[in-house]
């Protein structure tokens, strides 16, 4: 996805611990590739805040890239 795309500019930005933070909760959650080992089972109202946080993440990540030009 476009944030694995840009993980090295979170990494740069955020430092590796916080990049590290950030793709643990997409990893071992079923938020990303659904499998068997993963938890699954969320609240409809998790799901939506996630999702925001997830894209206000994407939107930092524009945001970084065009302070860069």
């Amino acid at each position: 996805g476009i944030l694995e795309k840009r993980r090295q500019l979170i990494r740069d930005e955020l430092g590796k611990p916080d990049e590290g933070a950030l793709f643990e909760i997409a990893n071992r959650y079923a938020l990303r590739h659904r499998r068997a080992d993963q938890r699954g089972d969320y609240d409809p109202l998790f799901l939506d805040w996630i999702f925001w946080w997830f894209l206000a993440t994407v939107e930092l990540t524009n945001r970084l890239i065009s302070a860069r030009k």
